[in-house]
């Protein structure tokens, strides 16, 4: 059983005296019932009653990019209030399910390997690291048996590389209807301007990171917006490279600058960090989060346009429809903090408590103290 799991089943819990984010705004003082792994709506029969002394009350964080590689990675991102983490890529069905439903700890979802090019950056990366045969996209007469592969892993989504060198257009295209046709939303890796516009015009779901060599355009904020996709900047990441001063140009304002023009434009926005150990570019897993909050505030999101973007609209957006708020017959992922984290975002660094479908995390809560 792991590190921090409380072993609390089928009980009813009240936790009094806790003002709640409804997704929206911060609610007066309010009793909210746990009733087994679910948000309760009858307070009889409570066998155990904890006062929140007038913290704040929030829907588990949902964390939409992240890599984690071992139970402590898992760890860390509960005891920083995440309750949903999205793994973006996974070499073997078997590892794609072991972090998966462990009681106690955040629940993940997860990619298998990703769509990649042989001369790829990302290519040459998988090649050097998995001996796994007939893991790159070959081109697009490959799509087919390169989906229905992948498919066969049971990832709950499917990632592409959009980079040059890496899959033409059109490859990259009928990667996005192949996996469309097997029910799978498409998350799509896009890293400069001009893989932002290929992820756009592939028809991916989601397009993940934010260009570090130019900003975006307005016209194709525009073109994102109106194909219904959705961004996930990830400027930890991307402030993490930009800081490494690599060959080229990178230029972390170009990232912020591009989340700005998406932000403008009304293009949902979802909150990613790209939480790994192993590129160059390490970004831990949990405190990250907190991090990613402010710095989407620094590019012009307001704290509750953050608020959601970690908590309802990602839930929306990946079809998690159990979750993402704070009401009977959902979920029963929370967190507790002290302070309102509409008056300032890093109210939510100081993590008091946290619930993952019902049980209690109680391994120490790690959230990043305030400075």
């Amino acid at each position: 059983m792991p590190e921090g799991y409380s072993g609390s089943t089928n009980r009813k819990i009240a936790i009094d005296n806790v003002k709640v984010f409804d997704g929206d705004v911060i609610r007066p003082l309010s009793t909210v019932i746990i009733d087994g792994n679910m948000i309760g709506d009858d307070d009889s029969g409570i066998s155990d009653r904890i006062d929140g002394q007038g913290g704040v009350l929030l829907p588990g964080f949902i964390e939409s990019h992240s890599h984690p590689r071992k139970i402590a990675d898992l760890q860390s991102l509960t005891s920083h209030g995440i309750t949903t983490a999205f793994q973006l890529a996974c070499f073997s069905k078997e590892h794609v399910h072991s972090f998966q439903k462990l009681p106690g700890l955040v629940d993940v979802y997860s990619a298998g390997a990703p769509a990649a090019a042989p001369g790829s950056t990302h290519g040459d990366m998988i090649q050097n690291m998995i001996s796994i045969p007939n893991l790159l996209v070959q081109g697009e007469d490959d799509v087919t048996r390169w989906v229905d592969e992948q498919v066969s892993w049971q990832p709950d989504f499917i990632k592409l590389i959009a980079q040059t060198p890496g899959p033409s257009q059109e490859s990259l295209n009928a990667l996005v209807a192949a996996s469309h046709g097997h029910g799978k939303q498409v998350v799509c890796h896009a890293a400069d301007a001009n893989s932002h516009a290929q992820a756009m015009q592939s028809g991916a779901d989601q397009i993940h990171h934010t260009p570090l060599d130019k900003p975006i355009t307005a016209d194709l904020a525009q073109q994102v917006l109106y194909r219904g996709q959705i961004v996930v900047p990830t400027l930890s990441v991307m402030k993490a490279f930009a800081g490494l001063n690599l060959p080229g140009q990178t230029s972390y304002e170009s990232a912020r600058e591009s989340l700005r023009i998406y932000h403008e434009a009304g293009v949902p926005i979802i909150a990613g960090t790209d939480a790994n150990h192993e590129i160059a570019a390490v970004v831990s897993f949990g405190k990250s989060f907190h991090d990613e909050l402010e710095l989407m505030m620094e590019a012009g999101m307001t704290s509750l346009e953050v608020l959601r973007s970690a908590t309802v609209l990602p839930a929306k957006h990946w079809s998690l429809n159990d979750r993402g708020v704070i009401e009977p017959g959902k979920r029963a992922d929370l967190v507790l903090i002290e302070r309102d984290p509409i008056a300032d975002i890093k109210a939510t660094r100081n993590v008091k408590r946290v619930w993952v479908a019902g049980e209690e995390y109680t391994g120490p809560c790690e959230g990043a103290t305030e400075a």
